[in-house]
């Protein structure tokens, strides 16, 4: 999604075109620092950023050996991730592609081989059984029951900052509470200022029209609260 397109369509719809509010930097600025810090960090929570990574658990920091908890790879934890959706071995670890447990053809019928079929079949054992994680905020993760191979981690995340991870698509949605954001953004800090002034003198902002958005901000959660997941496509699709 493009965000300075979103900012450009709250400054034209709240009329704030040829205003100077009274801050320090320029109202796209404002009103995207107001995105940033208060209406994608929500939004998140409703339409996360799913994002998925092949990783080799021998790779990763293990925190804690005996409780099996690993550290996230960097690029799973920024933006900061809200929750772990799936954690479960991609197909290719069956078929030997990654090199860790997979037994190449003829090899079960050397002793060398059985050895190592053993230890694929031990490890599939432990794949088979159901294996479970847990999320450790903000960027560590505990398994159980999975071996110590490859594993295909899906995360929820906070959107990016530049609005970039939020599909087009959820352009409406996001525009919905933006507004009411800046909306309430503005009357909280503006609410002390009768006259604004702008290269054609001063205006009123009328900030009565603004003193609402909380609440309205707070009916619009509560209704994605109750509907928002119904529209949300499946999380993953697995090949």
């Amino acid at each position: 999604m493009n965000m300075s397109q979103c900012i450009s369509a709250i400054i034209n719809q709240l009329g704030l075109y040829q205003v100077n509010l009274p801050f320090n930097e320029p109202t796209d600025q404002v009103i995207h620092n107001v995105l940033k810090t208060t209406t994608i960090p929500i939004y998140s929570q409703f339409q996360p950023w799913q994002r998925q990574e092949t990783v080799n658990l021998n790779h990763l920091k293990q925190v804690n050996v005996n409780q099996n908890i690993y550290l996230l790879p960097d690029s799973l934890s920024d933006p900061p991730i809200i929750s772990i959706l799936d954690v479960h071995l991609p197909i290719e670890v069956n078929r030997g592609m990654f090199g860790d447990i997979g037994t190449p053809f003829g090899a079960a019928r050397t002793m060398h081989g059985v050895l190592q079929h053993q230890a694929f079949s031990m490890a599939m054992s432990q794949a088979r059984s159901e294996p479970t994680f847990e999320f450790i905020e903000p960027n560590k993760i505990r398994l159980y029951g999975f071996p110590k191979t490859w594993v295909n981690i899906n995360t929820a995340s906070q959107h990016m900052e530049n609005g970039e991870t939020i599909p087009a698509t959820c352009y409406d949605s996001f525009m919905q509470l933006a507004l009411l954001d800046v909306r309430m953004f503005m009357y909280n800090n503006l609410k002390m200022y009768d006259n604004i002034p702008t290269a054609f003198g001063n205006i009123s902002l009328k900030l009565e029209d603004h003193h609402a958005a909380e609440d309205r901000r707070e009916t619009l959660l509560e209704q994605w609260r109750d509907t928002f997941h119904l529209d949300m496509p499946s999380m993953w699709t697995y090949m």
